[in-house]
């Protein structure tokens, strides 16, 4: 006979049968894209590339992104989801097979543009979780997708810092991407043929004599159109992103560089402090459900705006292990309190017909800006490979206060 315990351990972890299988999914990709994407930088720098050439490569990738998360955000509102999913998801795919098998800084663009051209199917991806979770759901509902997605993947790193240790930065990452292909066909097997429609519409043919500018006039058109009529609070929100979008852009190239070349620390000691980041999130994640519900999805969010420039300044200023894994459980509790709350505040603000336009914008503000970010850096990181960090304390600040006022 089923405990009650168990009956309310089950209800707690229920999801939707379209979020399930995206969810899922996700995780089992996750076990593989972990031991290889924390150290893209370290990849492009085994390969030959120069700290400039690699802030100039993240530039390039995210102006690719931006394009193709416009599109797909214009697409999964006048074509629909499932189909959006599924076609770039595999591209994802394909992007870490390519990954594996270059073997110089030249040819680092092809599996980058791939990469980058899959992300046509975030928005479509995000709307179909936002479609399928009812709305009293989505904190707890939000926070079991991030926890079950982040979980497999917590002790995915070492599993990097190992084969890098075993067979050098290029060989291990090189491996690491592999294994990232192979997890990814699994996953995305079973999505395709799990993953039902949540927004059915009726296509017009004529759309399709059209060239690609003409989607991404329109997709920009668009989605500015539904910003512009959309609550305030979904502007603000996008301010909030678009600045947090810029500290990001300073900081993420750079960590693994800073921390392997820098600070003089293993491949394999940092990656223990990704597992256990990822491992306080988990657990963070499932146990600050009820927090959040109490003190509101807005609340929570500002909390983790302010721990931001703080996990960053414990960056800036660590020495040694010990002070990292103090910077990684502090971001650790940042992105339980945010992944939840923001996606329900962004949830409840945007119409479910808008989702995907909207969603796009969240997605490409931040892109956009990162993308001169991610270039400063690497010049800024060639003068003083610490000033990027202590530089991104003002956008990370400003977002915070932007946030304070909605």
């Amino acid at each position: 006979m089923v405990s009650q315990k168990s009956k309310n351990l089950a209800r707690f972890f229920y999801l939707p049968r379209n979020a399930w299988i995206l969810t899922s999914t996700s995780a089992v990709w996750s076990v593989g894209s972990a031991m290889a994407n924390p150290y893209q930088t370290l990849y492009f720098s085994a390969l030959g590339a120069s700290s400039l050439t690699i802030g100039l490569l993240i530039g390039y990738g995210t102006a690719i992104t931006v394009i193709s998360t416009l599109i797909g955000g214009y697409i999964a509102d006048t074509w629909g989801r499932k189909q959006v999913v599924i076609v770039f998801s595999w591209a994802s795919v394909f992007a870490s097979f390519v990954y594996f098998l270059i073997n110089s800084t030249n040819l680092i663009i092809v599996p980058l543009t791939i990469a980058s051209v899959s992300s046509i199917y975030n928005p479509a991806f995000n709307s179909i979780m936002m479609d399928s979770i009812e709305p009293a759901d989505r904190i707890r509902g939000f926070s079991v997708f991030n926890a079950i997605n982040t979980f497999p993947s917590v002790f995915a790193p070492t599993f990097g810092g190992i084969l890098m240790n075993y067979l050098g930065v290029y060989q291990g990452i090189k491996f690491a991407y592999l294994g990232s292909a192979i997890f990814g066909v699994i996953a995305v097997s079973i999505r395709t043929r799990e993953l039902e429609e949540t927004h059915i519409v009726n296509r017009d043919p004529s759309l399709e004599k059209y060239s690609i500018w003409y989607y991404i006039k329109n997709s920009l058109s668009s989605g500015v159109r539904a910003i512009k009529d959309s609550a305030p609070i979904v502007r603000r929100l996008l301010v909030y992103v678009t600045l947090a979008g810029i500290g990001t852009g300073l900081t993420s190239p750079y960590v693994s560089l800073y921390v392997v070349n820098q600070l003089k620390i293993s491949p394999i000691s940092y990656s223990l402090v990704v597992d256990l980041a990822g491992v306080s999130t988990v657990s963070l994640l499932l146990g600050v459900v009820v927090l959040i519900q109490r003190m509101g999805a807005k609340r929570s969010t500002l909390i983790a705006s302010v721990a931001a420039p703080v996990s960053n300044i414990m960056f800036a200023q660590a020495k040694t292990m010990d002070e990292l894994l103090e910077w990684g459980v502090t971001g650790a509790v940042a992105t339980a309190l945010q992944t939840p709350s923001l996606a329900t505040m962004e949830a409840e603000a945007i119409p479910k017909s808008e989702r995907g336009k909207i969603l796009a914008m969240f997605s490409i503000f931040p892109a956009i800006v990162s993308l001169p970010s991610s270039v400063a850096a690497g010049y800024l990181y060639s003068l003083s490979p610490v000033s990027p960090f202590v530089v991104s304390l003002l956008p990370f600040a400003g977002a915070a206060i932007i946030l304070s006022s909605a």
